[in-house]
């Protein structure tokens, strides 16, 4: 796409006009033939830089981060799940568009998961509608990350196969002989709320599932400050969506 002119380049041009077109009237008054004058030359167009990927003229993204924050995290992103999403907007070559699930995230958890359940399900199911060619890419920390794991183990999932990756960080219900875990964990110890292994089916070789040794949630009987340090493993995580993203 190629910018107009800037309007100071505008300006300047035009009063470098009035300034020729007063010159030559006094000339003619005193009866000096003006002097020819070179006309002006054409503003330079300069193209728009390519930052990231151009949108699509119909609006539709080749990839749709959805992120899914942790409790009691205010809507947005989060401080895991948003700036990973960010990141993946930097470095994929994709076109990508992102969107920050809205759903409680409070303390009344198991109330709060199933509205998130119910709110990633509708999101896929809409823009799969819309955009029929747009891959998914789902990211949830903590809460939303068992929203995540329970939206997957739920099956008959909307679009199912084009969820291309999905990142998870200090899920409660981490099972940690997943081949999918990754991180300092303890193999053997499992989060809060330890989800069958093998729930995600299908879509196992497509997710990667971060735990700290120190994160309670994730690792239950543990003490640290591990659950709030995910955001040491994001180049990691870009890079490992990029590789399942292909």
């Amino acid at each position: 796409m190629k910018r107009s002119p800037h309007p100071r380049r505008r300006l300047a041009t035009l009063v470098t006009g009035v300034a020729v077109a007063i010159g030559v009237g006094t000339l003619a008054v005193v009866g000096l033939p003006a002097a020819p004058t070179a006309p002006a030359p054409a503003p330079a167009v300069v193209a728009a830089p390519r930052l990231v990927a151009d949108a699509p003229a119909n609006g539709c993204p080749e990839v749709e981060t959805i992120a899914v924050r942790g409790t009691t995290e205010r809507q947005g992103g989060g401080i895991v799940a948003g700036p990973l999403a960010s990141a993946l907007q930097d470095q994929l070559d994709q076109t990508v568009r992102t969107h920050d699930l809205v759903y409680p995230a409070s303390f009344a958890y198991q109330q709060s998961k199933r509205a998130g359940v119910r709110a990633l399900r509708a999101r896929l199911a809409q823009t799969s509608a819309e955009c029929p060619g747009t891959e998914f890419v789902l990211i949830g920390y903590s809460q939303g990350a068992d929203v995540i794991g329970d939206t997957i183990a739920s099956g008959d999932v909307p679009a199912a196969d084009r969820i291309g990756a999905i990142a998870m960080f200090g899920d409660p219900a981490f099972t940690s002989r997943e081949p999918f875990a990754t991180g300092s964990f303890r193999v053997g110890t499992n989060g809060i709320f330890p989800r069958a292994t093998g729930a995600f089916g299908d879509l196992t070789d497509s997710v990667v599932s971060f735990c700290n040794r120190d994160d309670n949630f994730c690792q239950r009987g543990s003490a640290g400050t591990g659950h709030f340090r995910y955001g040491a493993d994001r180049q990691e995580a870009v890079e490992a969506v990029a590789e399942l993203l292909g």
